[in-house]
């Protein structure tokens, strides 16, 4: 869902400025059309105000200020003339013979503002008479402009109003826009949520993100159905287990009383009664396969009662190793118990049955793979609020193959047996703990198994009166 906040919260933002863009652009566009204008229109060295100012009078008449030539007064510009009182011609410069004669008012009124003969012209009314300056033909477009004075305010007044007017609406609208595709996004959101808990969903398809919801709806009744399938497969299998495993066990309990019987029958030859004890030994690591075959299936599938209870760390320890090296397994080994004072003292809450399993299957993994009788430490510790059971022996180690399948490799035809390590990682992980397997310093194997410690109770007060 905050994905989705943060998602609404850039797009708003990003329509902002979006605007803000626009509007500085717009501006930034008026800007540059306005210089480039100015790169278009005629070059003139003096303006045409500074020319009729530098008129003065001489002996001989009127003539251009002394300050520079007439060719540089007049850079830019195609000609002037100056017009007395009743339209005659007092002065004149470059002026065309077009419109080398006298002005009647009338045409001095028609050229003032705008053109003479097309030549866009400037008039100054000075002393010495009317001065007149033309530029040349198609040079310069004049159109005047009317407009009262209280409309020139009230523009001045209302356009920047108006302008903050239509930000405030681009805004408005940008923030209406998306609430409504927020709230659509949020019931996708949602959708999604429940999607990922593993719920049905059905969303409404309606809105600009009703394609997106239609997809969610197609791929939750997907799911819906390969979730079927998958417990339903799932079911078989736990079942089928459960069954063989039910199956032989009953041949196998007959097998292994068979053996023991032959086993010590002193009537046999000793090469018989030795061979009667290695179908008991197979016969016993048949059993314990089963056993762990039919448990990993249920601690995979949550099919596990975990029956949890409290126990002292010291005491339980003691008489698991204890049971253990009371089994026959024991007889090809030395095991040893080492506990901290931290670990004495230390509380797990447990299944007993699970635990016993978890270190009934690292002793009985050294034993195995070890041809030679092994010596075995088991040591328990806390650090923090974990519980820490490491068991290591001297024996020749995990082979590579191994360390890399319980690494997580993936697996082959060459992938070696594993099952009861990884009973053993499932046990730790249903009690909330994990476990590292590696080597043994300087030979060996070592397991360590992490657990939570159990939560300590606060002390509960007696004797204490409370008055209200």
């Amino acid at each position: 869902m905050k994905t989705f906040v943060r998602l609404i919260r850039r797009y708003v933002l990003a329509a902002v400025g979006i605007v803000l863009l626009l509007v500085f652009l717009g501006l930034g566009l008026l800007v540059f059309l306005g210089w480039q204008e100015t790169t278009h229109l005629p070059q003139r060295t003096y303006a045409s105000s500074e020319i009729a100012d530098a008129m003065v009078e001489t002996p001989a008449g009127l003539a251009l200020g002394a300050a520079h030539t007439p060719e540089e007064w007049m850079d830019g510009y195609a000609w002037a003339m100056v017009l007395d009182d009743t339209g005659n011609i007092r002065w004149s410069y470059a002026l065309p013979d077009a419109l080398n004669h006298a002005y009647t008012t009338g045409e001095v009124a028609g050229f003032a503002r705008w053109y003479l003969d097309d030549y866009p012209v400037f008039c100054w009314a000075e002393d010495y008479g009317l001065f007149v300056i033309g530029l040349a033909r198609g040079s310069l477009w004049k159109y005047s402009i009317y407009t009262s004075p209280g409309y020139i305010l009230s523009l001045a007044k209302t356009i920047p109003l108006g302008f903050g007017l239509l930000l405030l609406l681009a805004a408005i609208c940008c923030f209406l826009l998306s609430w409504q595709g927020a709230k659509r996004l949020e019931t996708v959101a949602s959708g999604l949520d429940a999607l990922a808990e593993g719920q049905t969903v059905q969303l409404p398809t309606e809105g600009f993100a009703g394609e997106l919801a239609e997809k969610l709806n197609r791929t939750s009744a997907q799911l819906q159905t390969r979730n079927e399938l998958l417990a339903r497969r799932d079911d078989a299998r736990t079942q089928w287990i459960a069954g063989v495993s039910h199956d032989v066990r009953t041949p196998l309990a007959l097998i292994l009383g068979w053996a023991e019987q032959l086993e010590r029958d002193a009537v046999l030859p000793e090469t018989a009664r030795q061979k009667a004890g290695g179908i008991r030994t197979q016969s016993e690591k048949l059993r314990t396969l089963i056993e762990d075959l039919n448990l990993t299936s249920k601690l995979e599938y949550g099919t596990q009662p975990l029956r949890k209870q409290e126990f002292a760390v010291g005491p339980l320890f003691r008489e698991l190793v204890a049971q253990f090296c009371e089994s026959p397994q024991a007889e090809s080994c030395e095991v040893s118990l080492q506990q901290t004072a931290a670990a004495e003292q230390a509380k797990l809450c447990v299944d007993r049955a699970l635990l016993e399993r978890l270190l009934e299957n690292l002793l009985g993994n050294s034993i195995r793979h070890n041809s030679a009788p092994v010596e075995i430490e088991v040591q328990t510790d806390v650090a923090g609020n974990r519980f820490c059971l490491t068991v290591a022996d001297n024996g020749t180690g995990y082979p590579p193959a191994v360390l890399a399948a319980l690494q997580g490799t993936p697996q082959n035809e060459q992938t070696p047996h594993i099952l009861g390590l990884h009973v053993v990682e499932q046990i730790a992980a249903a009690h909330g703990g994990r476990v590292a397997f590696g080597q043994n310093v300087p030979n060996g194997a070592k397991a360590t198994v992490w657990l939570p410690c159990a939560e300590k109770k606060a002390p509960v007060a007696f004797g204490q009166n409370v008055v209200k």
